[in-house]
């Protein structure tokens, strides 16, 4: 069973009309993913991609009920861009993007402090390569046609090694339910044990990534 992005999730681009944003959004929508719109300040009311384009992102999930949102702007923009989308209301967000500053990460996890565990926004990243729901919707960067619709997660901090281990899995006949890649950065946005904890249906187990072998076994005795 897929995890975090599903086939109907509403999915909106953050820096949608840029160059990168642009080319990421139809790879996405090639793949089945259901994107309803996307931000870039001072287009707001344009047209792109046959989607709308709004200034901000409440103005995005207010018209189009989004809850979910890629990051494609420059690394100075994305720590404002993902607090942003928490204040939206947007519960996954992912941070493609590569080089922002360590102390934005640090500033981005005091904020997000102030929401409860149950409205607190799922981020992923920086610099990964997303999540992709073999066969649902894809909220990244990867080429899709080697993933196998399946049942096994795969969460990996290596864009890179999270291809080959689905590439490998494929070629083997197995299939994947949600791929997770949380970027290779000192501070990033989800660590392994969160991501586990939402395989495993919200049940907290751990305090560390260094435990995961640890919390997987519990979730299987639980499951």
């Amino acid at each position: 069973m897929s995890v975090i992005i599903h086939k109907d999730t509403k999915i909106i681009i953050q820096g949608f009309t840029g160059k990168m944003g642009t080319f990421h959004a139809e790879e996405m929508i090639k793949y089945g993913s259901n994107i309803v719109g996307g931000v870039t300040p001072g287009k707001g009311g344009q047209k792109h991609l046959d989607r709308p384009v709004f200034n901000t992102v409440k103005d995005a999930v207010k018209h189009t009920g989004a809850t979910a949102s890629i990051l494609f702007v420059p690394p100075a923009f994305a720590a404002d861009s993902a607090m942003e989308a928490a204040d939206a209301g947007i519960k996954t967000c992912v941070a493609i993007v590569d080089g922002i500053p360590s102390h934005d990460m640090i500033r981005i996890k005091r904020y997000m402090r102030r929401y409860s565990r149950t409205e607190k926004m799922t981020l992923v990243g920086p610099n990964c390569a997303g999540i992709i729901s073999p066969g649902k919707s894809m909220l990244g960067i990867m080429p899709g046609h080697i993933y196998k619709e399946g049942r096994v997660g795969i969460i990996s901090r290596s864009g890179t090694l999270g291809y080959e281990a689905a590439q490998q899995m494929k070629n083997l006949d197995i299939g994947i339910s949600t791929s997770v890649g949380i970027g290779g950065d000192p501070i990033n946005g989800s660590s392994f044990r969160d991501i586990i904890e939402k395989f495993s249906k919200g049940k907290s187990y751990g305090s560390c990534w260094s435990d995961s072998l640890s919390i997987w076994r519990k979730c299987n005795r639980k499951s």
